[in-house]
């Protein structure tokens, strides 16, 4: 019996019960912690949470003195690790005397690292292995490994693989939220952000530029002749037209402008800190950028119709009023284009934003 009338299993279990309580400072924290703990409860000098990936061997975490030339991120041949041991008892090792051994002793690993104290065991996520837990050091082991060092290591075994799967399945609903925030976001068809996007980034947009003074355009894109395209090749061909001028369209603009799919073959492009030979110049990238893209033996052209503007700081504005009279405008002026025979840009300064759309 130990101190306070404490069997050894229950110190183990409590000090494990500790550390995996202390979640504020993170998982690494913990298993750091977890580690010195078994070099603790073994008397050994390095302890190894490792990963195994094919034929690699990565150092996770690790616990050693200074002198030992071993830190976390290194990796070398499995073949040069007694961890295969581990994996192929498909359980918890221990090793007093690695030389005295006829399954390690004459083996690469021990040769190129002398360590002749080793215990370990496999950790598994959801049925498979990820790596071991293993401790060991250059000095045989003094005495015969006993169950209470097993069932430490099950314990402390046990805890990581509860953690890893829980940090898993953490990731993987990451994962599935950010899918499902690229459904709601993003046209499935082009990559672009959709309209609803569009509208949001725009509105969250406004009240900064107008605070600062800004100028810049909204250009709404139209295909020209896009129905004919459909109805002369089949839909999934005007798909992969929308496809390339989508692409095209990411490709003219700079990082921090934004263009989104505001509807049928229409596109939207939010422009900020530009002014009117900025925006007509990428206009004129655009119709080179889409006649690059065949439809048939016809490249793509576009109509566009832009409203340009200009806050002037003074006053506070309703950014959705601002919206409606940006694209009200914009979207006369594509009327404009299309009516003046297509394949052009047409454009109207927008010094009116806090008026009614017309």
């Amino acid at each position: 019996m130990c101190i306070l009338g404490m069997s050894e299993s229950e110190m183990v279990i409590r000090r494990i019960y500790q550390i995996t309580n202390d979640y504020e400072k993170g998982l690494d924290h913990q298993i750091h912690e977890l580690i010195k703990m078994g070099l603790e409860r073994f008397n050994l000098d390095i302890g190894i949470l490792s990963l195994i990936d094919g034929n690699t061997y990565l150092v996770r975490n690790v616990v050693c003195p200074e002198s030992v030339p071993l830190k976390a991120g290194d990796s070398f041949s499995y073949d040069l690790s007694y961890c295969w041991v581990t994996l192929d008892a498909d359980g918890p090792v221990a090793i007093e005397n690695v030389g005295e051994t006829q399954l390690l002793g004459n083996h690469p690993a021990y040769h190129e690292f002398g360590l002749e104290s080793y215990i370990g065991i496999p950790i598994r996520v959801n049925n498979k292995v990820q790596g071991t837990l293993n401790f060991t050091s250059p000095e045989p082991y003094p005495r015969k490994f006993r169950e209470i060092d097993v069932d430490s290591l099950y314990l402390m075994a046990s805890w990581l693989e509860v953690e890893f799967a829980r940090k898993l399945q953490q990731e993987e609903l990451e994962n599935l939220n950010a899918k499902l925030e690229a459904l709601v976001r993003l046209d499935p068809l082009t990559g672009l952000p959709n309209r609803r996007h569009l509208f949001e980034h725009i509105d969250s947009r406004i009240n900064k530029l107008s605070r600062k003074a800004s100028k810049g355009a909204m250009v709404l894109l139209d295909l020209d002749h896009f129905k004919q395209i459909n109805d002369t090749f089949g839909h999934q061909f005007g798909d992969k037209v929308l496809e390339g001028v989508g692409n095209a369209l990411k490709t003219v603009l700079r990082n921090y402008d934004l263009v989104g799919r505001y509807g049928g073959e229409e596109f939207l492009l939010w422009l900020e800190d530009v002014d009117v030979e900025q925006v007509e110049r990428v206009c004129k990238r655009i119709q080179l950028s889409l006649n690059a893209i065949e439809a048939g033996n016809t490249p793509v052209t576009a109509s566009m119709g832009i409203c340009y503007f200009a806050f002037d700081g003074k006053e506070r504005v309703d950014p959705e009023r601002v919206i409606a009279n940006l694209v009200s405008r914009a979207d006369r002026m594509l009327y404009q284009a299309k009516s003046s025979g297509r394949n052009r840009f047409e454009s109207i300064d927008s010094d009116t934003l806090l008026q009614e759309p017309a």
